[in-house]
């Protein structure tokens, strides 16, 4: 049986969409998905022409989010409408684990950041944050990785920009939420001619992906917990209700 998910809220950008990625939660995706793809592929386009990409962006998008459910999250966040015909390679990926040991929060998200130092992505900054009032660990690391090329059957090398909130529940001890961004790039030392080179006009410029790492933290700043006992709702809180969520 899978355990209650706890209740948050986040304001996501226009363009974006909250996608459930629980097994149980299947058909509340397959529902989200089509309301997703009607909004980016209205009916008012021709049929022969949008029918294709409809059920291109159905498979893509219920592919990635229940392989990302399969891997233990309960939520995927992706751009699904681009921006002047672009869609930038993101995703956040949100999950929930459970901490058996008897540690406070402040001992384990000092081990986190202990942890992450070697590789972190800014040295000067030490990653504790405050989340809706308490406390949080914020990891950032980049990596270079190679990705299956369909095409030419080559492994072109991208840079994957990783950043992690991991955030303890305040009234459920044991339980935390952790929300992983990922902002994909191709290198900038990378061949224009080489493997991924189409990638190259999003990758050579780091501002790009600094811009979706700033982006991904704003959208951290309206994380607001929905469900503390004995806790009324701010108006803060109520307007998120009211915006937060799906695109």
């Amino acid at each position: 049986m899978t355990a209650p998910i706890s209740s948050f809220l986040m304001v996501v950008p226009p363009g974006w969409a909250r996608l459930p990625a629980r097994e149980e939660d299947r058909p509340v995706l397959a529902a989200t998905v089509r309301e997703v793809i009607a909004r980016a592929l209205p009916d008012s386009l021709p049929r022969d022409r949008a029918e294709p990409l409809r059920q291109e962006m159905q498979k893509r998008l219920m592919s990635t989010v229940v392989e990302a459910g399969d891997n233990g999250a309960t939520a995927v966040y992706l751009p699904v409408q681009p921006v002047d015909g672009f869609t930038p390679p993101v995703s956040i990926i949100e999950s929930e684990v459970d901490d058996e040991s008897d540690q406070a929060p402040e001992e384990v998200i000092a081990e986190l950041l202990a942890d992450a130092l070697p590789d972190r992505h800014d040295q000067q900054d030490p990653g504790l944050r405050q989340v809706d009032g308490g406390i949080a660990a914020r990891t950032e690391t980049q990596l270079r990785r190679a990705v299956p090329d369909e095409v030419a059957g080559e492994l072109p090398a991208v840079d994957d920009r990783q950043v992690v909130y991991t955030i303890p529940v305040p009234h459920r001890p044991g339980r935390w939420v952790v929300m992983s961004f990922s902002a994909i790039s191709a290198p900038a030392d990378q061949d224009a001619t080489g493997p991924g080179a189409e990638t190259r006009d999003i990758g050579t410029d780091e501002r790009i992906t600094d811009a979706l790492v700033m982006l991904f933290d704003a959208m951290m700043t309206t994380f607001r917990w929905t469900d503390v006992p004995d806790a009324e709702p701010t108006p803060l809180e109520l307007r998120l209700a009211e915006i937060g969520g799906t695109a």
